[in-house]
């Protein structure tokens, strides 16, 4: 798309940019995690192109031009190589004025609660013939992350959707807790009750869950107890390849665990299946 020069600048008028025309404004008012998740959001642009121009300062016709918000959507460009990016032009903007409109974009695109997007998710997956893959490739979402948003929908409570919403527990402590509750939904819901009122460390959550299925016929009380008793971990410090730890990297952030958790889990995995655990 091309468009006369002297054309007004407008937020009306949408322009095909030049990744290599455009720099990121340091008055962006996001500045962490602006990578995380970016292969979700390259995938959805991928398949739905870009829904939302980014908005540049300055003139249409006067490059270099200042990224003022859109960066993940200008970061997810360049992963993909794309020559050009949908922008429109806010004209020329103080600090201030660039500060204000970042601020107020990333303010208005907080993503959906995580109760809302599993059952959004789960609709979906109702709806394209439960398969996981079909709503991955619509969605952009990794398939585990569909997968996990499924089992949140189809297994939680009202109330653990509840706290879920309110941020007061984490997805990763509503699975934990149906675990270690052995798919008692009611203990499963005492256990995150527990949790909110002690605030667990990471390592005694793992044991709340190692504790639980070993114990199935414990009240979810007496699990907690076990689970926060002093106990002595030995720590074993493995070197990891640089594309490795990478890969675990981006594992603990999609399946929402540290990495602690799941290296234990992916050791113990392997311990099983080569026989070295009963």
């Amino acid at each position: 798309m091309s468009h006369p020069k002297n054309r007004e600048n407008s937020l009306d008028t949408i322009y095909e940019i030049p990744l290599r025309d455009i720099h990121i404004s340091r008055d962006n008012v996001r500045q962490s995690d602006a990578t995380a998740d970016l292969d979700e959001l390259a995938a959805s642009i991928k398949k739905h192109g870009l829904l939302q121009p980014v908005v540049l300062s300055g003139s249409y016709g006067k490059a270099p031009y200042l990224l003022v918000s859109g960066q993940r959507r200008f970061l997810a460009h360049e992963r993909l190589r794309l020559p050009h990016i949908r922008a429109v032009f806010a004209g020329n903007l103080s600090k201030t004025e660039s500060v204000v409109r970042s601020l107020v974009e990333n303010m208005q695109r907080v993503e959906l609660e995580y109760a809302d997007t599993a059952e959004a998710v789960t609709y979906l997956y109702e709806n394209l013939g439960k398969d996981v893959n079909a709503v991955h490739k619509e969605t952009g979402l990794s398939e585990r992350k569909v997968r996990e948003f499924i089992l949140i929908e189809a297994r939680a409570t009202p109330k653990m959707k509840t706290l879920l919403k309110e941020k007061k527990v984490s997805p990763a402590d509503v699975k934990r807790s149906i675990r270690a509750a052995q798919d008692n939904l009611k203990k499963a819901e005492e256990l995150l009750d527990l949790i909110v009122k002690y605030h667990p460390t990471s390592h005694q959550k793992r044991r709340i869950v190692m504790y639980g299925e070993e114990k199935k016929t414990a009240s979810a009380k007496r699990i907690l107890k076990e689970a926060m008793k002093p106990h002595v971990d030995q720590n074993i410090i493995i070197s990891l390849p640089d594309k490795l730890r990478a890969a675990l990297i981006r594992a603990t952030k999609s399946m929402a665990v540290e990495p602690e958790e799941l290296a234990e889990k992916i050791l113990s995995d392997w311990l099983r299946e080569q026989g070295f655990v009963a």
